[in-house]
């Protein structure tokens, strides 16, 4: 789960066993004791030596990472310290909230309708829109969606980080979206 990824346009990323992950821009290249340009200790684990501006990613001559060289890596990690204001609570709420927009558009699509200001208009008091019924479908959707969002922000803000759930297991609380069998569109 850790990973600490430096670019050849000098941004630094750090992901920490806790699942937290930070990055820093336009920074120097972290003291490791080795000769890089680029690091990746992630899903690959390779170092470019040399960074070749003429050349993609895939044609950069590459090395593996040593073992002695991951100790070092794995204890530059455990030693970093987040930006001011970078927790895992606010990550979770960032990602928790992505979440909630993604299942907000994916019901949406399924009803036929591209945004919620479509959505209002359609479902509005009165209106005579033909998917109004769909509308306040989507409508009632998203109200389940941000009353049970705001239930795990608080729950996410009152848990001390070392506390927290997997991501996942406040993701799987937010209600998913389905496409009821008596649609119109």
């Amino acid at each position: 789960m850790n990973a600490l990824i430096y670019t050849e346009d000098q941004k630094l990323i750090i992901r920490k066993p806790n699942g937290l992950q930070y990055e820093f821009e336009n920074t120097d290249q972290p003291e490791l004791g080795f000769d890089f340009d680029v690091l990746i200790y992630d899903d690959i684990e390779v170092v470019i030596e040399k960074w070749e501006e003429s050349k993609c990613f895939d044609d950069q001559v590459q090395r593996p990472i040593t073992g002695a060289e991951k100790e070092i890596i794995e204890n530059y990690i455990s030693n970093s310290e987040p930006p001011i204001g970078v927790t895992l609570n606010n990550q979770y709420v960032s990602d928790l909230m992505n979440q909630l927009k993604g299942n907000l558009d994916d019901f949406m699509g399924n009803y036929g309708f591209e945004d919620l200001t479509e959505v209002t208009f359609a479902g509005r008091e009165g209106s005579n829109h033909p998917y109004r019924s769909n509308a306040r479908r989507v409508m009632e959707f998203t109200d389940s969606q941000y009353v049970i969002y705001d239930q795990l922000v608080n729950e996410i803000f009152a848990t001390r980080e070392d506390h927290l759930k997997p991501i996942e297991d406040y993701i799987n609380q937010l209600p998913i979206a389905s496409l009821l069998p008596d649609h119109e569109r």
